[in-house]
């Protein structure tokens, strides 16, 4: 990996960082990281056409084609977020910091602590904006996310209280945070936004390499279309499609404002579920009957009444006539 040191003062000391360019990240370079890549299934048949926006970034993945300014316009065409070739450009020029991590109780070494408050800032509610990387020293798997808090992320991480979902969070849970380097790309608020993190992440995630990501596809909120996917955690078996919120209550007895919180969040349902509101192609669909998994949810919803972490709030109504009680 190129890398040059760099010295910077912050609270009057010397800090010593790797800055690492997004060029050396790029797919269209290899020899930064050495990894085995794999070959992505294009087996399925196109559902939707171009609008399977999942399958056309595996598509794209198996060209082996460079990732343009065009390309990441066409898959992320029903979020209203779009990139030119000289903001794209701009992008790749920021730079990445690189920190070794340690453990849970301390993930970073005190010397480094001052630089990554200066990365991510130093409060998980006011913050820096940008796109982070995790990569296993030993055997180079990438994952890569974009926060508009870092800090508040990092420390989700930090902690370890995350569910064990996809593919790098099991990994991160079974090796601990030494077994991974972690990359920060702080992006300068006067010259960027926060979509723009949301583009440098999808360039990235074109890129074969970031294979312990799960999902191919950034999501920016929920998409214009209305449907809604129910998957396991590892978004591998397709449990219900709704063509509607309202179809989604009516069968499964899922409210529109609970749907709301979870649809495309990555915030597990019942920790057994994960709605999306896009297909994805590579999932396979579950042989089980509508009926068995409303009864599922029904049952992990008494549970947690059961345990009060859910509750019906009780309403008192006071009849009145005028000024006076009047007897109900």
């Amino acid at each position: 990996m190129h890398s040059e040191i760099n010295q910077s003062i912050l609270n009057n000391s010397i800090l010593f960082d790797k800055r690492i360019s997004l060029m050396a990240c790029a797919p269209i370079s290899k020899t930064f990281f050495t990894i085995t890549t794999r070959a992505f299934s294009t087996t399925a048949t196109r559902q939707a056409g171009d609008f399977n926006f999942e399958f056309l970034a595996l598509e794209h993945i198996n060209s082996g084609k460079p990732t343009t300014a065009s390309v990441i316009n066409k898959i992320l065409l029903n979020q209203d977020i779009t990139i030119t070739d000289y903001k794209l450009k701009e992008l790749l020029k920021v730079e990445g910091v690189e920190l070794n991590l340690q453990t849970s109780s301390l993930p970073l070494a005190q010397e480094d602590y001052n630089l990554f408050s200066e990365l991510t800032g130093n409060s998980n509610y006011k913050g820096h904006f940008g796109v982070y990387m995790f990569i296993h020293k030993i055997t180079g798997k990438k994952y890569v996310g974009s926060s508009n808090l870092l800090r508040r992320k990092m420390d989700y991480y930090f902690k370890g209280d995350f569910p064990l979902m996809g593919k790098f969070l099991p990994l991160l849970a079974q090796k601990g945070l030494g077994a991974f380097k972690l990359i920060i790309f702080k992006l300068d608020k006067n010259k960027f936004n926060v979509k723009d993190a949301l583009i440098l992440k999808q360039y990235h995630l074109l890129n074969k390499e970031f294979d312990l990501n799960t999902l191919r596809v950034v999501n920016a909120g929920s998409s214009k279309g209305e449907s809604v996917y129910v998957y396991d955690l590892t978004c591998s078996t397709l449990y219900y499609h709704a063509s509607s919120k309202i179809e989604l209550k009516r069968v499964l007895k899922v409210h529109p404002e609970t749907c709301k919180k979870y649809l495309d969040s990555n915030l597990p349902y019942f920790n057994r579920f994960l709605l999306l509101s896009g297909l994805i192609h590579t999932a396979v669909k579950s042989n089980m009957s509508t009926q068995e998994l409303l009864d599922i949810m029904q049952k992990e919803r008494q549970i947690t009444y059961t345990l009060g972490t859910r509750r019906n709030i009780p309403v008192i109504l006071e009849i009145k006539n005028g000024n006076k009680f009047v007897d109900s």
